[in-house]
């Protein structure tokens, strides 16, 4: 989670949530980021608590006997520019669908994820005030670890962010994809321009290119008024577009056409617009596979794979789980509300040698878990959520040769073919060569 800006306090948000605990937790998390909070219970509260000086409203779909969509029409009727954020579960996806043709900006699924609202928070605030908010990214310091992987990543990253290509950033979730684009963002010299960021696995398929390209005013039923689109938006900077994967086959057309002429097409809109955007996609899923199986185009995969970054997973480079252990309680600890811990040996060694299948961001959460649950100034092993507690640890040399043997045999189901084996193994070509540069000459041989 990013520090608290100036900036941010400026902004003063509304959260109308029925449910104590949900509007508390939102609260939470946008008071720690620098926000100015506003809570209600219901509309009358809302209005009550003089919603016209609200920057933003954050609101549940379903208030009791209340709507969301109630609120924001009044909301609208007052604020037509007004940025209006709605919470829904998953159920009611198509009722979302529809406030957002009446005027709602954007839409939540419930659990709400904190890292996706507060960059829809920012992103909003942005484009209606942007001198309030000036888009925050991390440089290099924030990608933690100490291994001959991490480094190359460094590496890698300052020879993306001096160039203007485009970069695919790939590895399982967790991984920290996004805070790879963001850290080639704050290097780049488009560091003073917006970071826009969309999650393709995030948005319905029937608003993928409204929420992309933009659409005019009247393109549908309800379009009420013109909307600008994620490129638009990035204009002079840079889109981060993630799980480029899920991106709908019958659009990939028109993004490799922005990809390659910089011509954004607005649903419904007869005029093309000329962007200038600096794009960074990411995928958890294999690319190549997805193209052979028809799934994604050629053409767009081989114009979005200029500049690879592969991200290993964190059992691979168990060496980096002290630093970012460090890194996270440190980061913990500058929460007034959550006591600052020690980690005794015997936990620290547990976590090292943990599987850690949800990667970076499990640790974190487990951390924090633990942080917030424990009484004591030291965390133990018993200190363990219940799910990692139950997670048979690897020693490290067992992990290695069952690497090791994976790959080998791998490379002689496919009769030597780096490609396929990387393919299948689920992992870039460039890392398949550098785990058998690290081990030196092996044979595949039957």
């Amino acid at each position: 989670m990013a520090s608290a800006s100036n900036s941010a306090i400026q902004s003063r948000i509304l959260i109308v949530e029925d449910d104590d605990s949900e509007r508390e937790a939102l609260a939470r998390v946008l008071r720690l980021e620098g926000y100015a909070v506003i809570s209600a219970r219901s509309i009358a509260e809302a209005f009550e608590l003089s919603v016209d000086g609200a920057d933003l409203v954050i609101s549940d779909l379903c208030l009791k006997r209340e709507s969301g969509i109630d609120l924001l029409r009044r909301w609208k009727s007052r604020q037509p520019n007004g940025p209006f954020l709605l919470a829904t579960a998953f159920g009611t996806i198509q009722t979302a669908i529809d406030a957002i043709k009446l005027g709602a900006d954007d839409f939540l699924i419930k659990p709400v994820d904190p890292v996706a609202l507060l960059e829809l928070v920012k992103r909003l605030l942005l484009r209606r005030k942007p001198s309030l908010l000036a888009p925050e990214t991390p440089s290099l310091a924030a990608i933690v670890g100490k291994s001959p992987a991490v480094e190359e990543i460094r590496q890698n990253i300052r020879r993306a962010a001096a160039t203007n290509s485009t970069v695919l950033i790939m590895g399982e979730s967790g991984t920290g994809k996004e805070l790879v684009a963001r850290a080639i963002h704050a290097s780049s010299p488009r560091s003073g321009s917006p970071l826009i960021v969309i999650n393709m696995a995030a948005v319905p398929e029937t608003l993928v290119e409204s929420e992309l390209f933009g659409h005019a005013k009247g393109a549908f039923t309800s379009a009420v008024q013109t909307r600008v689109g994620r490129f638009e938006q990035a204009n002079h900077g840079t889109l981060f577009i993630d799980e480029i994967g899920d991106f709908p086959l019958h659009m990939q057309p028109k993004l490799l056409r922005v990809v390659e002429d910089g011509l954004v097409s607005p649903l419904g809109s007869e005029m093309d617009i000329q962007v200038d955007v600096r794009l960074v996609a990411a995928t958890s899923r294999p690319l190549l596979k997805l193209v052979r199986g028809g799934e994604f185009r050629e053409d767009l995969y081989y114009r979005l794979n200029v500049i690879a970054i592969d991200l290993p997973p964190l059992r691979q480079r168990r060496e980096d789980i002290r630093p970012l252990v460090e890194h996270f309680l440190k980061q913990l600890a500058a929460n007034p509300a959550i006591v600052t811990h020690q980690v005794a040996p015997d936990l620290m060694q547990r976590l090292e040698n943990l599987p850690w299948p949800g990667n970076i961001r499990q640790l974190r959460n487990c951390l924090e878990r633990m942080c917030v649950m424990s009484q004591s100034e030291e965390l133990t092993v018993a200190d363990l959520p219940n799910d990692v507690a139950e997670e048979t640890p690897i020693p490290s040399g067992d992990l290695r040769t069952m690497e090791r043997s994976a790959i080998i045999d791998t490379l002689r189901r496919f009769d030597g073919n780096r490609t396929r084996a990387a393919e299948a193994l689920g992992i870039s070509v460039r890392t398949l060569q550098r785990r058998l540069r690290d081990w030196g000459d092996i044979d595949v041989a039957e």
